[in-house]
């Protein structure tokens, strides 16, 4: 099963990094959500969309994944 690095810098300026072992990248990253980010976004459908969002905003994102 793959492993995805992911790392997440918070609005409360804290940086949040877990390795992840799912299927997919897509996988992870709700997994990562669900468990780890906290307080920040609610914990449905809604937070978990603004949560991509943030995350893959070309401008300035606020997080990365790397399959490792």
């Amino acid at each position: 099963m793959p492993r995805y690095s992911i790392a997440f810098w918070s609005k409360s300026s804290q940086l949040m990094h877990k390795i992840v072992e799912m299927d997919t990248k897509e996988a992870a990253l709700r997994v990562f959500f669900q468990n780890f980010v906290d307080g920040e976004y609610s914990k449905d459908e809604e937070g978990y969309a603004y949560f991509r969002e943030d995350f893959d905003d070309s401008d300035s994102p606020s997080g990365n994944v790397i399959e490792i």
